[in-house]
């Protein structure tokens, strides 16, 4: 099999998994599509570091992740700038708690590193344990552990005062 074929192979089975997690990250629809589009860039681009298959979905998880992060900080920034764009909006049926409870962890996670907010994410929002996501990152667990009370500190500190 030609190396596009296989690329092609790896994007028709792992497609519905990467827009799962966008959609699951960006909460829309339309943006989730966009940001799935990125990770198949990125796969192209980097298609000599796919690792072999029982390998790959991790591998695409992690980026479409990083792209999505990344997607989320372009639009803080585009609206920082005075861009008008309302991507937290609330859905009709959330309830106070639950928007205000959104508004204070996407607070946190915008003020968090990359690094930071890569592991807050796949254990505080994923439920991964520590190690699944010392696993998915290739970081020790110890890692792991200081970059999530850090991020806890810290929002902890910026968020609840």
């Amino acid at each position: 099999m030609r190396d596009g074929d296989a690329l092609s192979e790896v994007c028709r089975r792992l497609g519905p998994a990467i827009y799962r997690r966008c959609l699951k990250i960006l909460r829309n629809p339309d943006e989730a599509a966009d940001a799935c589009q990125k990770v198949f860039m990125q796969l192209v681009r980097h298609r000599s570091r796919l690792p072999p298959e029982p390998e790959q979905l991790r591998w695409v998880y992690v980026v479409a992740t990083r792209v999505c992060f990344a997607q989320l900080r372009d639009d803080a920034w585009e609206t920082a700038s005075g861009t008008e764009l309302n991507h937290d909006a609330p859905a009709p049926t959330d309830s106070f708690a639950e928007v205000a409870d959104r508004q204070m962890a996407l607070k946190a996670l915008s003020c968090a590193t990359e690094h930071e907010r890569m592991v807050a994410w796949l254990v505080l929002v994923d439920g991964h344990s520590q190690e699944e996501a010392a696993e998915l990152l290739s970081l020790s667990r110890k890692t792991v552990g200081k970059r999530i009370q850090l991020f806890l500190a810290n929002a902890r500190r910026g968020v609840f005062e």
